[in-house]
């Protein structure tokens, strides 16, 4: 089922033409290739590990986001490289129904050149056509990069959960941003 209606086009900072589309099945490999890749990173960005995920599991969110009207996985491409993606997934609280989670990646290559940007845009469009009117996410207070990312894309520092995550033996503090696509009450 498309979620788009088909791929939007993109001008990157360099001059290429990004396109963002609905993931397939077939992106389920260069995917979790990609997610290794950013996993691997020395500044932790991401939860998972790499190898902890195989491409059967990501060929099987792709399926179960395909068929939730309420997810978006998109997946962005250039010159027939899969270099980013994005899932939107919504709150599971039934008082949360306008509420979505933003969960993204961009290849380290690739960033700086506008593809989370576009990522974070059209997810933003396709949310608000369906009533969604907050798009929450949870970054490393590390991860700097990120954290100025989101803000420059309308996302506010709504609270700090500390110790989250161990990954890796590691605990990891959290922070966690919102964007609103429409006034807050």
């Amino acid at each position: 089922m498309a979620k788009l209606g088909g791929e939007i086009a993109s001008r990157l900072a360099d001059g290429r033409e990004l396109r963002l589309r609905d993931a397939l099945a077939r992106d389920a490999r260069p995917l979790a290739r990609l997610l290794d890749a950013v996993a691997a990173e020395p500044t932790v960005t991401l939860l998972m590990m790499p190898g902890q995920f195989d491409a059967g599991v990501w060929r099987r969110r792709i399926s179960d986001a395909a068929a939730d009207p309420r997810c978006l996985l998109l997946s962005a491409e250039l010159d027939g490289e899969l270099i980013g993606n994005l899932g939107l997934h919504p709150d599971p609280h039934p008082c949360s129904r306008h509420v979505a989670c933003v969960g993204m990646s961009v290849g380290e290559s690739w960033r700086g050149l506008g593809v989370g940007g576009a990522l974070l845009e059209a997810s933003a469009t396709w949310a608000g056509a369906r009533a969604v009117s907050k798009l929450t996410l949870g970054v490393f207070p590390e991860n700097r990069r990120a954290i100025g990312f989101y803000e420059r894309h309308g996302f506010v520092r709504e609270g700090l959960r500390r110790a989250q995550y161990d990954r890796a033996g590691r605990y990891h503090d959290e922070v966690l941003m919102a964007r609103f696509l429409t006034p807050a009450s």
